[in-house]
């Protein structure tokens, strides 16, 4: 009994020091894919109700950002200033560096945020979507990147990465895909991945504000 209430303390413990988390960084994307698409380390096996109401969650208020059913405010990161700017009536600045479209609820809760930074050669788009749920937790994070030069396709070869996390900022599935202007399957080792950049999750919606020096 007494080495069941010590283990149970053990755990208590480190699940404390986990919710601790801030940021989730994923870098070696390559290594991720190679092990069965997701990092074990960081991989919880999650109930499937609760990842199937993740993907539902999701595909809500996709369905809303693509029905314009959200309120969208539109910011960019300009050379040389800390500050965002915002863009009104399409007054776009000269120089941009990234630009940030925050799509809220009508009721004003932040729901998605997608950063697009400026491509100055035009051989590639990528953009950084991340969802939040009503305690403005991330639950879930998507990456599309569009290129080309990938020797795999003489057109765009499309990239998309989606993770979603529970509630404790533990990622529970990592979906992946990589394919050409006709849905048709790349292979990721045929392609040569110029903009396959390391990128960072916020797990609040608070850190990835002040991450950005929103509001500021």
């Amino acid at each position: 009994m007494k080495n069941l209430k010590y283990l149970l303390i053990i755990f208590i413990f480190f699940s404390c020091q986990q919710k601790g988390e801030t940021k989730k960084i994923t870098s070696d994307l390559q290594t991720d894919i190679e092990k069965a698409k997701v990092s074990r380390s960081t991989e919880l096996v999650p109930e499937p109700d609760i990842l199937d109401g993740l993907k539902s969650q999701k595909i809500i208020i996709d369905s809303l950002q693509s029905q314009n059913k959200l309120t969208l405010e539109v910011l960019v990161k300009e050379p040389n200033k800390e500050k965002l700017t915002i863009v009104l009536h399409e007054n776009w600045p000269e120089n941009i560096e990234t630009t940030y479209n925050i799509w809220k609820h009508q009721n004003g809760n932040i729901m998605l945020i997608g950063e697009f930074p400026t491509s100055e050669s035009g051989d590639w788009h990528i953009g950084y979507l991340h969802y939040f749920d009503k305690k403005k937790k991330t639950f879930a994070f998507q990456r599309n990147t569009n290129f080309f030069n990938s020797m795999c396709t003489n057109e765009v070869a499309y990239e998309k990465i989606t993770e979603y996390y529970n509630s404790d900022f533990h990622r529970i599935e990592r979906n992946y895909s990589l394919t050409d202007k006709n849905d048709k399957e790349l292979k990721k080792d045929d392609c040569a991945m110029h903009y396959d950049y390391p990128f960072e999750v916020s797990n609040h919606l608070n850190s990835y504000l002040k991450k950005i020096n929103y509001g500021s």
